[in-house]
Order: structure tokens, then C-alpha cells, then sequence
């Protein structure tokens, strides 16, 4: 009796959280792209020399926060190779206004061998440029890509996008909704986490805001909304762009399964440092450092070129950083990484002193444990595949009243089983960037963390005197 009312309040609490899920979902339409307000919604622009001279000071102060520009074409049908005429100039200027800038070649590269000599003729004009934002390969040739297989041409454009990175870029896609039906495998360039820029107007003309009612942020990182916008600073129409996400702004790189040095190192003994450094956008360079404590010269230092998104603390950047030689003193190990942006970033820095004999952190058993937010784990709210750290947590001891609860609920309602029911139906239904949907996701797992501790009680807390009786959580 008492299982079939657990499955009957299961099924109801399924029922409930479905009903809410897509009453959050804006459905006034059938299409797909229909759904609720992304909850970012950054404006930019696309430019090239047809947007002529481009006052930048004004399109800052007009709400632009980035602009993409072309930095050249490719198009072998016409043997048309060009630098576009204004690259130079709308780079320094954006730069200087503020605007974060990224670049996009056009190209009808077919063949790998095709996509990588024409990347390699755009990076002749990237020296010692630096971007915020993606470079981008932009697609869009009817006579030489549309009708290509994607099996065919997916290798030939990932192999670009590979060089892309491999000079130390951050590098994306850009096309219309179309065409990334007829031959880009969008899943492919999701799981590689490679940003995708998306034109698709929506049979509109409305170039000063987005279509109502229409959202891409599901499948695309930028959506190009609009051929014919207008700006201030620009005298001609302009296509207009909304990015939904942050990445490009906040400049983070984390540490995840690091080894630090912490307390106090044994003199002479050596220490192994290990971790995987990771960032949305490419990372160009790596950089630890070891200094006694107050001074700023480096005593040792290794820096290494990923031009990649992660990179394992492993080989040459260990060997280099030689602890066993360090004399007693306090000292403070900083870890930095520079990313396609330019920007230096702060990875983690750890203290630690060398002395007589080795000494481990020292905790208070009495305290809670704080959970360093480096070693938590990476929670992905969009397809997208842009992270969402989870922030620095405190861990409450095993009897706290809240944990109790949770345990109980997890034993005795069967709640599990309803919230993960309940993901899988929101997440079909494209709602993974609504509000309701992350406090959801947010509150299984917790039951999920107080079914794991109440196991760990069952196994680790005494057997009570009477057998018969409940046990205690």
C-alpha cells in the first residue's frame, strides 16, 4: 500500500512540475525557436567596407557592445581573394572605443585542403591582433558548400577551425538557419564547443529589434537578426546581432582536480603539481610562478603555449617547477593564463611554507568544510555548452536538520524519480534556460546529495539498541 502511494504522489508531482514547465514556455507558435526570453540578450553588429567610415566613439555610446568584422574573403568560383578595405581601421577603432571586437573570413572552401590554405591566408592579417570575440568562418556558398554532405565537408571545416585555434584564436562558425540544416552538423560544432553564429531573419525588416516572440539562444551563441539594422556612428544599414552569453566578456580560466602545495613542505622533499586548466575561449599561454612570500621577482618559472581550451599540469610544466630546491621560508605559488582576448587571468594562487619537517594544512574538526569552488563540479545549463561554475560551498555536518529532511524526502516520496521525469520532459521541450527550470534541476540535486548522505549514515552511524526501530535521518 504504502509503494503505490509513493508512485501515485511521484506521478502527480511529475504531472505538476510538466504543467509549469510549459506554461514557462512562450508557445503562441509551432516552430521550435519559439520559447521563452533568453536571460541574456547582448547587442552587436557585423560590419565590412560597405558600411563605409564608422564613427565608433558614437556606436559605443549607443548600447553596441561588440562588433564582428570581415577580415577578408575567399572566393575561389571567381578567384576573388581580398583583404576587405576597412579591416585595419574598424579594428583600431573598436578597440579604442571599447567595443569587444571579433573577425570572420568568407570563404567557399570545400575540400580540407581548401579550408586550411584560406585560413591560412586570413592569419597573415591576425599578427599581433588579439580578439575578444570569435574568428569566425563564414558559410554560405550556394555553388560550391550548400548541397555538400555533412559527413563530406564537417572534416574539412573542423580541420579549419582546428588551425583557427592553433594560432591562438578562439575560433567559430557562422551561417544561416538553412544552411545549417542542409550541411553543418550543429551538434558536432556543440560537443566541440565551437560558438555559433546564426543569421536567420525571420521574414522581417525590423532591423532596430529582435522579431518578438523569437528566441534562438537554444541553438545558436549569436543570433543575427536583422540585414538591414540601423546605428549611430553608421551612416549605412547594418546587420544587427544579439549574443547570449557572457563568455566573451568575463575572461575565466579554472583549475579542476588540481595538487597544490598547501601547510608546510618538508626542505629537500620534492612536491608534484597536477590540475586541468580550462576556459570557454582559447588559452594562449600558461604561467607558474613561485615567489617568497612579499617579493615580486619569480624564484622559478615555466610558461607554456596550449592555444587550446584546457590543458593538463602535466611534463614539462611540473618538471620546471622543482620544489625540492627551495630553502625553509613562506612562499606563494601563482598560477596565470592569458587567453585569445589578451587578457591576463589569475588562475589560483596558493601559499605554502618549506621547513624542518612537513606539516599538512591544518582544518578545525568543529567547523564546517569549505569546499574550494576549483574542485567543484561543472554544471551545463544550454546546449551551448558554455559553463556555469558552481560557486564556493560549505558542506553542513551529516545531522543537520535541513539534511534530515532531505533525506527523508528522498526515502520516503520517491521525489527523484518525479524531478528527473520531469528534467527529461523540460529538457525536450527546450526549456532548459527558463528560471523554473534551474531552481528544478537546482532542488534534485540536493535530494540527490541527501539520499548519498543518508546512505553514508546508515553505513556510518551505530546500529540502534532496538532493532525494530526506525532508523534515526
Amino acid at each position: 500500500m504504502k509503494t503505490r502511494s509513493r508512485r501515485f504522489t511521484a506521478c502527480i508531482l511529475a504531472l505538476i512540475l510538466t504543467v509549469l514547465y510549459l506554461s514557462a514556455a512562450d508557445r503562441s507558435g509551432s516552430r521550435s525557436r519559439l520559447r521563452a526570453s533568453a536571460a541574456v540578450e547582448i547587442p552587436g553588429i557585423d560590419i565590412s567596407k560597405y558600411q563605409e567610415e564608422i564613427d565608433w566613439d558614437e556606436v559605443a555610446k549607443s548600447g553596441v557592445k561588440f562588433a564582428i568584422l570581415r577580415c577578408c574573403k575567399v572566393i575561389r568560383a571567381y578567384d576573388d581573394w581580398e583583404l576587405d578595405s576597412t579591416f585595419e581601421t574598424n579594428y583600431e577603432g573598436a578597440k579604442a572605443a571599447g567595443v569587444a571586437v571579433g573577425c570572420y573570413l568568407f570563404t567557399d572552401a570545400a575540400t580540407e585542403d581548401e579550408f586550411l590554405e584560406d585560413v591560412g591566408y586570413m592569419l597573415g592579417f591576425l599578427k599581433d591582433k588579439s580578439f575578444e570575440f570569435p574568428v569566425f568562418l563564414d558559410l554560405e556558398s550556394p555553388i560550391r558548400q550548400e548541397h555538400l554532405p555533412s559527413e563530406v565537408f564537417m572534416p574539412a571545416l573542423l580541420a579549419g577551425l582546428e588551425k583557427i585555434e592553433d594560432a591562438g584564436h578562439t575560433a567559430g562558425v557562422y551561417s544561416s538557419s538553412a544552411f545549417y540544416s542542409e550541411c553543418i552538423d550543429r551538434q558536432t560544432l556543440l560537443d566541440a564547443k565551437y560558438p555559433i553564429w546564426e543569421a536567420n531573419y525571420f521574414n522581417t525588416t525590423n532591423g532596430l529589434v529582435s522579431p518578438v516572440g523569437y528566441d534562438l539562444s537554444g541553438e545558436a551563441t549569436i543570433w543575427q537578426y536583422s540585414g538591414c539594422g540601423r546605428c549611430p556612428g553608421i551612416r549605412t544599414t547594418v546587420d544587427r546581432n544579439i549574443c547570449y552569453t557572457y563568455q566573451f566578456f568575463n575572461h575565466q580560466a579554472v583549475i579542476a582536480n588540481s595538487v597544490l602545495p598547501g601547510g608546510t613542505l618538508k626542505a629537500g622533499s620534492n612536491f608534484t603539481l597536477a590540475g586541468t586548466v580550462s576556459s570557454d575561449n582559447v588559452l594562449r599561454t600558461i604561467t607558474g610562478t613561485i615567489t617568497r612570500k612579499g617579493a615580486n621577482e619569480a624564484i622559478q618559472s615555466v610558461t607554456v603555449y596550449p592555444h587550446a581550451k584546457e590543458y593538463k599540469l602535466t611534463g614539462f610544466f611540473t618538471k620546471k617547477l622543482i620544489f625540492s630546491t627551495l630553502t625553509e621560508g613562506e612562499y606563494d605559488l601563482c598560477i596565470k593564463a592569458v587567453d585569445s582576448a589578451g587578457v591576463e587571468i589569475e588562475v589560483v594562487k596558493a601559499p605554502f611554507s618549506v621547513g624542518p619537517d612537513e606539516i599538512p594544512p591544518q582544518t578545525d574538526p568543529n567547523s564546517a568544510e569549505i569546499v574550494s569552488s576549483h574542485s567543484l563540479p561543472e554544471f551545463h545549463f544550454a546546449e551551448q555548452g558554455h559553463r556555469r561554475e558552481a560557486s564556493a560551498a560549505i558542506r553542513k555536518p551529516a545531522g543537520s536538520l535541513p539534511l534530515r529532511i532531505t533525506a527523508w524526502l528522498y526515502r520516503r516520496w520517491g521525489l527523484p524519480g518525479a524531478m528527473r521525469t520531469a528534467t527529461k520532459i523540460g529538457c525536450k521541450c527546450g526549456l532548459e534556460r527558463t528560471p523554473l527550470f534551474r531552481i528544478v534541476s537546482k532542488t534534485f540535486f540536493r535530494l540527490e546529495s541527501g539520499g548519498l548522505a543518508l546512505n553514508l549514515m546508515q553505513y556510518c552511524s551505530p546500529v540502534p539498541q532496538n532493532a525494530d526501530a526506525e532508523p534515526a535521518g
